[in-house]
């Protein structure tokens, strides 16, 4: 075990362990899910919005995660338990990252004032919020990738320690992104007589391509009637929280006015009375700044170089639906967040590239701070954002910080020394693949491989896969990417591969094909396969496929005969997508019969089966089997954005009523039931109202 490391009057690095009442995730969904047709994400604007800020707006930001897979499994039963963490500690400032855990910065406090500077949340229960599903609440969050929260927010990380210059420890954080092909780290510095703890971020991109780049350091902290959110630009964008469902309308703001919600000041996040969100435009300044200060002028303070050009304010909303969803993804606790993020783009629906052969860094720096309590409240946005600047300025200032960035950017090419923590084998593979000589931060041996990705090593090094096994879930989805398919197809081109083996290869290489949308060689790869070994996973691959290619009958078809293939009883993954097609396109018999024949356990289990199986109860006039599917339990997978409960609560009522008082279901009588039987707070999930 790594020790503690210290000497006099220098900072610590030490291995301990973070008590939480925490529901984590306990697996993975063994499907690969396939990123979205639409690569870019509708977005409109308001006239007022500038033209430079339409730029690349909703550019790739649409829903992909290959080759991760899904994080949904976990309930709502927490569990007392210490999460490993990693404590540097200074004589000013203690940081407690959870590596385990996307590296989540869970607390920072200032040792001076004995004062927690972030949302230290000790009640974490992971809800469907990030784009791999699992998600929880607090600290500070390092967002890579795509659109939608971390992939690895819940995973582990590489972690490491080195030597500065001065003599002194500072951690590495750092990964492979495999989505995208991209190599970051964070090095984090806190020297012996700082009063701000640093996070030096380099990305790189060793293809001969750009790609689309997302990053956003994710910060919560405490909120109260009084927390007021400052920033070093008065200009702002916002997202229009009362557009049309399923519309990205974006508008102009010059704080602390918005024109959403009219005679409030809109720095003060919790008179917002629906969830919210606006994005600091702040790419002229020389180091960006944003602060949550509460009303005695103290709180919490970030600045960066000029990269990081943009920052976010996001409330959840002082509406029934916002506090319950504060409650839903922190039950043990009675304090609310606000976030405040810092960013490369000017929202998180704004493109970004990073070119190919080249690098990106930037650096921040966090902190403590104190103010003149009526200076930052003074009813002057600019007067009072004027006074956060002087105190903020009075800890650190552009020289300095552009200073510690080109010692940081000198330090980073230290190659990582001790390594705490290996994540994922990928980058290993990858680099073995394509022969690449790594930048100095990074280190990927042969140790980091597991066992579910040995098999791609044996690939690289044997041109074969295990044949399938028919009995065992499948492989964890390749890379796809040109270069990975590229040596499927070599290998294909054994003349010694078995039926069975070349059958294994089709079946992975469509998954690379169909994410790479080569929809035709997929189709052809998968049906050669079946014809050699009939199997649930290939057939589930072809469902998919014919409904993304808008064959509804065909999708189905396939989905029956995955349910008579050996594969289907060994999770229930593939009954999830096969009974929410049946109910969404109210094949209400049909469903029923397939449900019927699902092991019990399943449906009490899984609520990608239990919901489904409500709706289908909606629609069968069965209130009692609603109430004990869904209303009687807590369900632990709404998504961000999604209230189910709405509608099956009103069914449920609406059975009722219907049925006592012998009437038909008309637009009055529906409305009559909502409001004789408004929803209930403990359901309330509503974002907006």
């Amino acid at each position: 075990m790594f020790e503690t490391r210290s000497l006099p009057h220098m900072s610590t690095i030490s291995l301990d362990y973070f008590h939480a009442n925490a529901a984590l995730p306990q697996g993975v969904n063994p499907l690969p899910y396939f990123r979205e047709r639409d690569h870019d994400v509708p977005v409109r604007v308001k006239p007022d919005v500038p033209l430079k800020y339409q730029r690349l707006m909703g550019l790739d930001c649409g829903w992909r995660m290959l080759p991760y897979r899904m994080q949904d499994r976990y309930d709502r039963n927490r569990q007392e338990q210490d999460i490993p963490a990693i404590i540097m500690e200074n004589e000013f400032l203690k940081a407690t990252f959870l590596h385990t855990l996307g590296g989540r910065l869970i607390s920072l406090v200032d040792k001076e004032n004995d004062k927690e500077l972030l949302h230290c949340n000790r009640s974490l229960q992971v809800g469907n919020l990030a784009t791999l599903d699992a998600w929880f609440a607090g600290g500070i969050e390092w967002n890579f990738g795509q659109y939608g929260h971390a992939f690895t927010t819940s995973s582990k990380l590489f972690a490491s320690i080195q030597k500065d210059t001065e003599g002194e420890d500072f951690l590495r954080l750092y990964d492979f992104e495999p989505c995208k092909a991209l190599w970051w780290h964070i090095d984090f510095h806190l020297p012996k007589d700082s009063r701000q703890l640093y996070a030096h971020v380099g990305v790189y991109n060793l293809e001969d391509t750009r790609t689309s780049l997302y990053y956003w350091t994710n910060t919560a902290v405490e909120m109260s009637d009084d927390t007021r959110i400052l920033a070093s630009s008065d200009k702002a964008v916002y997202l229009d929280p009362f557009a049309s469902k399923g519309t990205r309308l974006f508008g102009y703001m010059q704080m602390p006015n918005i024109d959403t919600c009219k005679n409030i000041d809109a720095s003060y996040p919790n008179r917002f009375d629906a969830s919210n969100e606006y994005f600091f435009t702040c790419e002229n300044e020389s180091m960006p700044w944003e602060c949550a200060l509460g009303g005695d002028g103290t709180g919490f303070y970030e600045v960066s170089t000029p990269l990081l050009g943009y920052r976010k304010m996001f409330c959840w909303g002082s509406h029934a639906g916002g506090k319950r969803w504060q409650r839903y993804l922190a039950p043990d606790s009675n304090s609310e967040y606000v976030e405040i993020q810092s960013g490369l783009a000017c929202s998180q629906l704004h493109g970004y590239f990073i070119e190919g052969n080249s690098s990106l860094s930037w650096t921040q720096a966090f902190g403590p701070l104190a103010a003149n309590s009526h200076e930052v409240h003074d009813v002057s946005y600019a007067l009072a954002s004027e006074a956060a600047k002087r105190a903020i300025t009075n800890q650190i200032d552009t020289t300095k910080l552009t200073s510690m960035h080109e010692r940081f950017s000198l330090e980073s090419q230290i190659e990582p020394g001790e390594i705490m923590q290996r994540s994922t084998g990928w980058g290993f593979l990858q680099k073995k693949l394509k022969e690449y000589s790594l930048p100095g931060p990074f280190v990927f041996d042969e140790g980091s491989v597991r066992d579910e990705e040995k098999p791609y090593l044996s690939f690289l090094e044997e041109g074969k896969l295990p044949v399938m096994d028919l009995t065992r879930l499948p492989l964890t989805p390749p890379i796809c990417s040109e270069a990975w398919k590229e040596r499927f197809l070599v290998a294909l081109q054994n003349p010694d591969l078995t039926d069975t083996e070349e059958a294994t290869l089709k079946h992975y290489l469509g998954i690379i094909h169909l994410e790479l949308e080569e929809i035709s060689c997929a189709l052809t790869l998968w049906l050669e396969c079946m014809a050699v070994m009939l199997n649930a996973w290939t057939a589930r691959n072809l469902a998919v496929l014919e409904e993304r290619r808008g064959c509804l009958s065909d999708s189905l078809q396939w989905y029956a005969l995955a349910s008579t293939l050996p594969g289907f009883a060994m999770d229930p993954c593939i009954a999830e997508e096969y009974c929410k097609l049946l109910v969404d396109n109210k094949m209400v018999e049909q469903a029923r019969l397939i449900f019927d024949a699902l092991p019990l356990s399943w449906i009490e289990t899984s609520e990608k089966l239990s919901v489904p199986r409500a709706r289908l109860a909606a629609m069968q006039g069965d209130a009692a089997l609603i109430k004990a599917l869904v209303l009687d339990k807590a369900l632990g997978h709404i998504r961000e954005g999604d209230a189910p409960l709405n509608d099956l609560w009103l069914a449920y009522n609406m059975i009722i009523y219907t049925n006592e008082q012998k009437v038909e279901a008309t637009k009055e009588v529906i409305e009559r039931v909502k409001k004789l039987y408004p929803i209930p707070a403990k359901y309330d999930m509503n974002m907006f109202e």
